[in-house]
């Protein structure tokens, strides 16, 4: 059973298991650090030519387009793969150590995230300001990553605590994902979809975070970046309730089932 921790105890905690993940992650890989840069580099190169110069996609300034969606997707799905088996995987540390479960999925999150921002820092924001795009939204990039962040942490901690009642959860979120990518306007604009159906896009939660980076980076837009941003805080929230809910729920049976 967890004990309570001080504010300073569980702060160190994530620093130090956060300081583990970075220096484990990358240990005996040839590119290191490198993979930071390379795997949405990749991913940003491939997807470009394929709906760039083979299905010749009509949007402006494409590649600025995609990266400012395809990089928070990276963030958003690499989080929910790699922290929804994270607990089921530690059970062995949940027992022998005095440590919250939510430590061990934050300290997941901020690893990613540190490696998020340097791909942003790296690769997005050269094409940002290299373009002749309004730089104001800059100074809501950091409402929209706190946002970012306390939304996945909150989701990840759901899956992650439901995957040890329910053994079929990562294989589920997994497919789920992979369907999720081509229904979500990540490579194209949300207006080649049907009007009828673009409700079902506005209510996904994972889009409701990748919308603020459009509407800060690609087309700004003051009133509708400040709905998109609202809307991004209102699903983080939920998510927040909902997460302290469940665990609140499942807390008792949690320990047992480890």
């Amino acid at each position: 059973m967890e004990s309570k921790l001080s504010i300073k105890e569980y702060s160190r905690q994530v620093l130090a298991l956060t300081s583990a993940n970075m220096k484990a992650r990358y240990r005996k890989t040839i590119a290191g650090f490198l993979w930071v840069i390379l795997n949405p580099i990749i991913m940003y190169s491939v997807q470009s030519f394929v709906f760039k110069k083979i299905l010749k996609l009509e949007v402006p300034d494409y590649s600025l387009f995609l990266l400012c969606g395809l990089l928070p997707w990276i963030f958003i799905t690499m989080n929910i793969e790699m922290i929804t088996p994270i607990l089921e995987g530690s059970r062995e540390l949940l027992k022998s150590f005095s440590l919250k479960p939510s430590v061990l999925v934050l300290s997941q999150v901020i690893d990613n995230f540190v490696n998020f921002l340097v791909a942003f820092a790296v690769i997005l924001l050269p094409f940002w300001f290299l373009s002749d795009l309004s730089l104001t939204g800059i100074f809501f990039i950091p409402i929209i990553l706190l946002s970012l962040v306390i939304g996945v942490f909150s989701m990840c901690f759901i899956l992650s605590v439901m995957q040890l009642f329910f053994r079929d959860i990562r294989f589920i979120v997994s497919f789920v994902t992979s369907v999720l990518f081509f229904l979500t306007p990540i490579f194209y604009p949300i207006e080649f979809i049907p009007t009828e159906y673009r409700i079902f896009v506005e209510l996904n939660p994972i889009y409701s975070f990748i919308e603020p980076f459009r509407f800060a980076i690609y087309d700004f837009s003051m009133d509708i970046l400040l709905q998109k941003i609202l809307k991004s805080i209102f699903f983080s929230m939920l998510f927040s309730i909902s997460a302290f809910m469940i665990w609140k729920r499942k807390r008792g049976e949690f320990y047992v089932k480890l």
